[in-house]
């Protein structure tokens, strides 16, 4: 029988797994290796086998998991990263950067949002408008 650290041991040996998915499926619907360093990889690869070594060695079924999720994670974004080294990556246009804050470009950052040439009120007002909730950026997006 399992005990509760087993199991989530476990979990986070499949959640480590799970977190390579994206990276891995990017390389390969990508067929594009900008920005991943092979050398870390590499460096990475060699951890992973050192310790997983040890883990089958003293028998600690949980980092024998995580150990060869990692070897094969690994070695896939190494295998994929190599394959697509001297591809050239296609990208979408670039758009135009827009700004979290609501206003326009050439707008000072510490004028409402529509108001040009008025300023805050009040100097809570002025952090709200330099420092905008989260809420506030999420709503000057749409």
């Amino acid at each position: 029988m399992l005990t509760i650290t087993e199991i989530a041991g476990f979990a986070g040996a499949g959640l480590a797994g799970a977190a390579y998915v994206p990276q891995i499926s990017r390389l390969i619907r990508a067929r594009c290796s900008a920005g991943i360093s092979r050398l870390a990889f590499e460096v990475w690869l060699l951890a992973s086998l050192l310790t997983t070594a040890r883990a089958i060695a003293i028998h600690a079924g949980v980092f024998i998991v995580l150990g060869g999720v990692q070897i094969v994670a690994t070695a896939l974004i190494m295998l994929y990263a190599t394959r697509y080294k001297d591809t050239p990556c296609l990208s979408p246009p670039a758009s135009p950067p827009q700004r979290l804050d609501g206003h326009q470009d050439g707008q000072l950052a510490c004028e409402p949002p529509g108001a040009p040439g008025t300023g805050p009120s009040s100097p809570e007002e002025l952090f709200h408008v330099r420092f905008p909730s989260p809420v506030q950026r999420i709503r000057a997006n749409r």
